[in-house]
């Protein structure tokens, strides 16, 4: 009997469209660009985000034993400079990244950024044998799924 339209999960969904599959060497760009955002996110937390709320640490301090929306919004908006735009920044890269990842792993890579990541992988293969990007695309594969791309 036929499964009701709509179910499985979405891995099954994803393996079963009609898109094509990407190369080990576009697969691997695209975890070195998802490795590279969540390393971009931590140090802009280190250098911005930490730095940030040290300087607020009187009124985060207030805020944790008197907590009301009044004492936040003074905290960060009536008294503005660096501290608060610090923050700013570093909340909306951490929110936009997280939508960016959970996009990918729900609904897959658009047909577009599937045609990039094969344009972008070939360029970077068209590079000098010592290149770091190029020796990094074209290791030995360790992935399972570039295994079974393998086979």
């Amino acid at each position: 009997m036929p499964a009701p339209h709509g179910s499985g999960s979405v891995d099954d969904r994803k393996a079963s469209s009609s898109v094509p599959v990407l190369s080990p060497a576009a697969r691997r760009l695209l975890r070195l660009y998802h490795g590279g955002s969540f390393i971009f996110l931590g140090l802009l937390w280190l250098l911005i985000g930490i730095p940030s709320l040290w300087a607020l640490r009187v009124d985060l301090g207030r805020l944790l034993n008197y907590f009301t929306w009044t004492g936040l919004r003074y905290a960060l908006f009536y008294r503005p400079g660096w501290p608060t735009l610090g923050l700013l920044l570093c909340v909306s890269f951490t929110t936009g990244i997280l939508i960016a990842q959970s996009r990918y792993e729900l609904f897959g890579l658009y047909p577009v950024e599937r045609v990039m990541l094969e344009q972008q992988s070939r360029w970077i293969l068209s590079f000098p044998v010592r290149h770091p990007l190029r020796r990094w695309l074209v290791r030995a594969p360790q992935d399972p799924q570039d295994l079974a791309a393998k086979d």
